[in-house]
C-alpha cells in the first residue's frame, strides 16, 4: 500500500505508539519533530520508530532564537550576525556547533535550517531575527559556517525559503503572499553556496511570483526549474508545511499531487494524521496510474540514496 508515495512525507508524530503500525504499512521513513516531543521522553519516540521502520531523515526546526524545538539557550541568527561583525568567525562557529550538537544529541540527522531569506529586525514578525540579515554576502558567509559545522557532526542542513521572502509582508502561515518579480539578491546565497559546498536539502515557500507563475512555488515547476536548470541544484527539494494557511484554497489531495508533479521530493505535512491518510487513500490510484508522478517519486528515491551515500 502506497509503496511509491510512502517514503516522501515528513509528518508530525502524534500518539506515536498507536501510529507505528500505520507508518509501517504506509512505508513512511521520514519524520519531523516538534517542541512537545523534546519536552517528553524523546528517547521513547525514537526507540518506538527504530527497529520497526526503516528510517531515513529525522528532522527538526532548530534555527536558533525563537525557532528552536530542542531545549536550550541559542542566540538568534540575526543576533549572531551582529556579534560576528564585532567578534569574528569564532562566535558563529561555536554557536552553529552547539545547535548541531543539540540535534545530534536527540538522535536526529536533519536540521531544517539555516534560513537564508534577506530580512532583519525591521522585517515582518514571521521572519524577524530568523535570518542573518539583509546583506546577501553576509548571509552566504554565515550560512556556510552553519552548514560546515553541522556536517562535522553528521547532521544534514536545509536552506530555506526558496525563492526568497525578502520584503514579503504577508505571513504564509496565514495567507498566500505575492511578489511581482524574483530578485537576484535573494538568489545570491543559493547560487554561491552551491559553488562552495554540497547542499543536500532546500525548502521552498508558499509564495507566488507573478512574473514567473501565478501558482505558488509549492506547485510551480517553473520555480523548481530555476533551481534545477538555472542554478544546477542536484539535492532534495522540500515543501514547507502543506497544512499552512497559504494553501487553504486547495484541498489536501490537490496539495499533495501538485507538489509532487512540480518536482518536490519531500512533502512536509504537520497536521491531522487521519486527514492525511484519508487524502492518501483518495489519491492512491491516481498516483500509481500516473507515469509522471511515478517517475517523480523514483527520481526522489534516487536523490535520497545519493544523499545518504
Amino acid at each position: 500500500m502506497f509503496k511509491y508515495i510512502g517514503k516522501l512525507f515528513l509528518i508530525k508524530p502524534e500518539n506515536l505508539e498507536e501510529k507505528v503500525t500505520l507508518y509501517k504499512e504506509l512505508n513512511f521513513s521520514n519524520f519531523i519533530f516538534f517542541k512537545e516531543h523534546s519536552e517528553e521522553d524523546f528517547n521513547y519516540y525514537i526507540s518506538s520508530l527504530k527497529g520497526k521502520i526503516k528510517l531515513r531523515f529525522l528532522a527538526v526546526d532548530q534555527e536558533g532564537g525563537r525557532v528552536c524545538r530542542i531545549e536550550g539557550e541559542y542566540a538568534s541568527p540575526l543576533e549572531i550576525a551582529k556579534k560576528y561583525l564585532k567578534e569574528g568567525e569564532k562566535i558563529v562557529r561555536t554557536w552553529a556547533e552547539s545547535i548541531a550538537h543539540s540535534v545530534k544529541r536527540k538522535g536526529l540527522n536533519l536540521n531544517l535550517a539555516p534560513c537564508v531569506d534577506l530580512a532583519d529586525e525591521t522585517s515582518e514578525e514571521f521572519l524577524k531575527e530568523r535570518t542573518f540579515g539583509k546583506d546577501p554576502k553576509l548571509v552566504k558567509e554565515l550560512a556556510y559556517i552553519f552548514i560546515t559545522e553541522h556536517k562535522k557532526e553528521g547532521v544534514f542542513t536545509c536552506l530555506k525559503h526558496f525563492p526568497g521572502l525578502k520584503d514579503v509582508k504577508t505571513d504564509p502561515h496565514k495567507e498566500l503572499p505575492f511578489k511581482e518579480t524574483l530578485d537576484e539578491e535573494s538568489l545570491y546565497p543559493y547560487k554561491y553556496l552551491f559553488e562552495e559546498e554540497k547542499i543536500d536539502f532546500i525548502m521552498t515557500t508558499h509564495l507566488c511570483i507573478n512574473g514567473i507563475d501565478p501558482k505558488p512555488a509549492t506547485f510551480s515547476s517553473k520555480i523548481i526549474n530555476i533551481l534545477r536548470k538555472n542554478l544546477n541544484y542536484k539535492g532534495a527539494i522540500l515543501t514547507d508545511d502543506l497544512n499552512m494557511g497559504a494553501l487553504k484554497d486547495w484541498e489536501l489531495q490537490e496539495r499533495i499531487i501538485l507538489s509532487l508533479a512540480s518536482g518536490h521530493n519531500l512533502l512536509i505535512y504537520c497536521g491531522s494524521f487521519d486527514n492525511l491518510t484519508r487524502a492518501l487513500e483518495d489519491i492512491k490510484n491516481e498516483i500509481e496510474k500516473s507515469l509522471v508522478l511515478r517517475e517523480r517519486i523514483k527520481e526522489s528515491l534516487f536523490i535520497f540514496d545519493k544523499i545518504e551515500g
